[in-house]
């Protein structure tokens, strides 16, 4: 039951996300102008999970740079340039709405199969289930792109891989759980 409250409260949090000009100004400062541009392309959702992710782990007393950075950007790759190309226009942007959010969360419990079928073909109406499945590569490689340390590039790949090995790993994944 508690999962289940969790995720109406993440349903709810999602639709009405938002994202105060201070909190921009703060994520700014951790970052390098690309890295910037790169949550701002972020929908306002990510961006308001990823931002409680960040200050889960602050109030938590957790101050490490590439620790702060990988929380901000985890999800960037819910949010891709349409057809692979290069561009920061947002409306060339495919992105994984709440209604493809609310059936990645649903389709396991419902039908565990399909969530992998929808995501291995990934083509039309089915690519934002390839979004969240493939979310995690694809946010390390865009991390990467706009000029992120390494360590924060790892721990963006990984932090959907079960039995952390390391720390800042596990860390990222309790924040992360808690929002």
């Amino acid at each position: 039951m508690h999962s289940t409250l969790r995720r109406i409260r993440q349903f709810f949090r999602a639709t009405l996300a938002r994202v105060r000009p201070g909190e921009l100004a703060e994520t700014e400062a951790l970052f390098t102008p690309a890295q910037m541009a790169l949550f701002q392309r972020m929908e306002r959702s990510d961006q308001r999970h990823c931002l409680d992710v960040f200050y889960t782990l602050r109030r938590a007393g957790h101050h490490d740079r590439a620790l702060l950075q990988a929380a901000l950007l985890h999800d960037a790759g819910k949010t891709v340039p349409a057809g692979g190309k290069s561009t920061e226009t947002r409306g060339l942007l495919q992105r994984l709405t709440v209604w493809h959010r609310t059936l990645v969360v649903l389709l396991p419990s419902i039908a565990p199969n399909w969530m992998a079928r929808l995501a291995a073909d990934g083509r039309g109406w089915k690519r934002p289930f390839a979004l969240h499945v493939q979310h995690a590569q694809t946010s390390a490689e865009l991390a990467a792109q706009a000029g992120s340390a390494p360590e924060v590039v790892a721990l963006i790949r990984r932090h959907h891989e079960p039995e952390p090995d390391d720390t800042r790993l596990a860390l990222l994944q309790w924040a992360d759980e808690q929002n």
